[in-house]
């Protein structure tokens, strides 16, 4: 019955935390949800009576978690077996040894339970809830960066809605707020652990260690919310705007092999929003994938295709600069001055290989008014198995993807932190010859800090995100994605611009305001001034993941000063010149 109850309160706070961050019920999350989502998996951890069921039980919480959080994953086309089978199998193994991490605090202070229960070991409590949501901390880092980093499904998901809590973003980063939250969730279940466990009032020393840990807690969420409350409410001056064209022709990039089906629609919406607008734009993003064959011998292609309205010549029609997600073939050491200008992109390759391999970059490029190919940024961070496979040289990898899923090579990473410098002498406020300089992360890029601080330090004043998201076919996936890109807005104050192919198109400002927004799953484009606020360094973008790494050194230092403390405790030498318990030494001590 105890294996069933713990087994039951992991799966619940499974379901907890899926309504807790955006979902297909609760739109934008729950963060009320987000504060007691993990109150059930810390019950059941201190119930456990070994490492290997600790594991278990937190093996199945991630499995759960990740399944109902990301079941979208489902639609990736046939990467499915990767994107969500392989996913759910990596997190339910890691779940396991992270379960057995979880469970030490338990485990450690379980053996001094009568002291404890007789007020003589008061920071037992606040041992297991800072271990706790250190750990937790320390765990959606380390999800959220690397190859297989993976940021959906974490806690600080939860909190988007309480804006006056988030802005603390751009001192700690996104972990400030997971472990604010896991505190929280640490603090509300030791309180039902102490309660169940038959602790005596909270007027005895037993409980003075909790309650010190518990009005820590609240202190951390009123200075945070006051800081909160100071950055919502500042006043910021656009020093500049750039008036963009958004379009979103809600296409499927996995149903189709053609490569005009996304084109000649964009056109079509992009020459009405035109037509409708009464100034013209500075700049048109079309989103990621629309173009499907890679330049630099694409500028041809498109100088004729589609045939009803070639994109080349439309783009210069307009004489606006273009921004468009895309293919390019780069080389794997193509040096800066081989990269593309208007001389290649008109007559030349621009990028030329060296190796006998064909690499390709997915990319965003830029046109400029002249319909000119000026440069092109190449996306950083992949996704692995999908767009990038390990060890794809090697004859067995190749063997083993092709059987698969029917290829057996990826994309190439990019190379440089390009910015796209996009002249606004149209724009309000603007003198002539003023220009903004924009930084592009592909898709899933602008969910990773360290992406958007590469393109911040390059001098980045506003980031313009191309996503391809209508795979997913659900509002939750689209709506996830947008959140966790929305604090990169927060971290680095500045304005972040989305454009997608089905949602979640929208102009965010540096306080994690929603300034404009399109329809999801809707075809439509829209003008909309993006406003440009003065570069400003944060502490976080100075310091980038420091809370996590910090808690990191503490809670090594922890487990280091406990056993080095333990093994003297625990070891003195008797008459034989062997270790005796400190029961025994007692005992025999004249």
């Amino acid at each position: 019955m105890r294996r069933f109850l713990q087994v039951f309160s992991v799966i619940f706070s499974a379901i907890i935390t899926a309504f807790a961050v955006q979902n297909e019920f609760l739109p934008f999350g729950s963060p009320f949800l987000g504060l007691f989502a993990l109150v059930p998996l810390y019950l059941s951890l201190s119930k456990s009576v070994s490492f290997k069921e600790a594991g278990v039980l937190n093996a199945l919480y991630m499995l759960f978690t990740h399944v109902l959080t990301s079941f979208w994953l489902g639609y990736f086309k046939d990467f499915a077996v990767f994107t969500l089978g392989a996913t759910a199998l990596f997190y339910t193994v890691t779940g396991y040894f992270l379960g057995t991490l979880f469970f030490a605090p338990f485990y450690i202070t379980r053996k001094t339970a009568l002291e404890e229960k007789a007020g003589l070991k008061p920071l037992n409590s606040v041992i297991r809830i800072f271990l706790f949501a250190a750990l937790w901390t320390m765990y959606e880092w380390r999800k959220s960066t690397g190859f297989l980093a993976y940021p959906w499904g974490t806690l600080v998901m939860s909190a988007w809605k309480w804006k006056l809590l988030t802005q603390i973003v751009d001192i700690t980063g996104t972990y400030g707020i997971g472990f604010l939250f896991s505190l929280f969730n640490a603090v509300v279940a030791e309180g039902l652990f102490l309660h169940g466990t038959g602790q005596k009032t909270a007027g005895d020393r037993c409980l003075s260690g909790y309650a010190g840990a518990a009005v820590l807690c609240c202190l951390f969420f009123i200075f945070g919310s006051l800081y909160g409350l100071y950055q919502y409410t500042k006043e910021r001056i656009p020093v500049k705007s750039v008036s963009t064209l958004l379009v979103q022709p809600v296409f499927d990039s996995w149903l189709t092999d053609t490569g005009e089906d996304a084109v000649l629609p964009s056109i079509e919406l992009t020459q009405k929003a035109l037509d409708r607008a009464q100034k013209r734009p500075d700049a048109v993003i079309w989103s990621e994938s629309i173009l499907t064959y890679a330049f630099p011998e694409a500028y041809a292609y498109y100088s004729y295709n589609p045939k009803e309205e070639p994109l080349i010549p439309f783009i210069r029609s307009t004489g606006i600069p273009f921004i468009i997600g895309g293919p390019v073939e780069i080389t794997g050491a193509a040096p800066a001055h081989t990269r593309p200008n208007k001389d290649a992109a008109e007559g030349g390759r621009g990028v030329f290989s060296v190796s006998q391999v064909r690499e390709f970059c997915n990319s965003a490029l830029y046109f400029d008014a002249a319909g000119c190919w000026v440069d092109f940024y190449g996306k950083v961070q992949l996704v692995p198995f999908a767009e990038v496979i390990p060890y794809s040289d090697k004859l067995w990898m190749q063997t083993l993807m092709q059987s698969l899923v029917g290829f057996s090579s990826g994309w190439t990473p990019g190379k440089f932190y390009t910015l796209f410098d996009i002249p606004i002498n149209r724009g309000e406020g603007a003198s002539d010859g003023d220009s903004v300089k924009v930084g592009t992360p592909i898709c899933f890029e602008d969910a990773f800090p360290y992406v958007c601080r590469n393109l911040f330090f390059e001098g980045s004043e506003a980031f313009f995100n191309l996503t391809n998201d209508a795979w997913s076919r659900t509002k939750s996936a689209e709506i996830q994605h947008y959140v966790i890109a929305s604090f990169r807005a927060q971290e680095f104050r500045t304005t972040l611009v989305r454009c997608t192919n089905a949602g979640f198109t929208s102009v965010t400002d540096p306080a994690g305001r929603i300034l404009y927004s399109q329809p999801l799953f809707e075809s439509t484009a829209g003008i909309f001034d993006v406003p440009i606020y003065e570069r400003r360094i944060t502490f976080y973008a100075r310091f980038g993941d420091w809370l996590p790494a910090f808690l990191l050194f503490l809670w090594i230092l922890f487990y280091t000063v406990f056993y080095i403390r333990q093994g003297d405790k625990n070891t003195c030498f008797g008459k034989k010149n062997h270790p005796v318990t400190d029961l025994q030494a007692a005992i025999e001590t004249p």
